[in-house]
């Protein structure tokens, strides 16, 4: 079952790029990845603190490499998310440990944790007006961690 899909995103992040970029017309290919990583990236920040924490099922051997790559920050969990996983963040590219805590957090909680420590935090910078890089990961990694901790203490 599908978590957040990157499709579900792309009408809100075209029409905010068009608007910001003054694009009219057909998008080139370059265009349409920005926008991919654009509607993806709040799914990906939670992808890599799956991956930082060894929390994602492996599709297959080869995937570890992409996960290395998220972790040394050579790839972000956006780009994961669409080159790996076709933009498509499911039930199934979560451990099974951990899964209830993950899907419960993502639906309940993590959009609040996300607006806390996201550039849109402010209400100027739309959500899908950017692309999240290591410092927001890392003012959002510690919110996920205490309440996947606070989740262990009450399991």
């Amino acid at each position: 079952m599908s978590i957040d899909k990157a499709d579900w995103h792309w009408d809100d992040a075209e029409k905010l790029y068009r608007k910001t970029n003054n694009v009219k017309g057909e998008l080139t290919e370059e265009q349409q990845e920005e926008i991919w990583l654009l509607a993806s990236n709040h799914i990906g920040l939670f992808l890599r603190w799956l991956i930082d924490r060894g929390f994602n099922e492996l599709i297959d051997e080869s995937d570890e490499e992409s996960c290395v790559q998220v972790r040394e920050g050579k790839m972000s969990g956006a780009e994961y998310l669409m080159h790996i996983l076709d933009g498509a963040f499911c039930e199934n590219d979560i451990k099974p440990n951990v899964r209830d805590f993950a899907v419960n957090y993502y639906d309940k909680q993590y959009f609040n944790d996300y607006g806390k420590t996201c550039p849109a935090k402010d209400l100027c910078v739309p959500c899908y007006s950017f692309i999240s890089g290591d410092d927001d990961y890392n003012a959002l990694r510690p919110l996920i961690d205490e309440a996947y901790e606070e989740y262990c203490r009450e399991k």
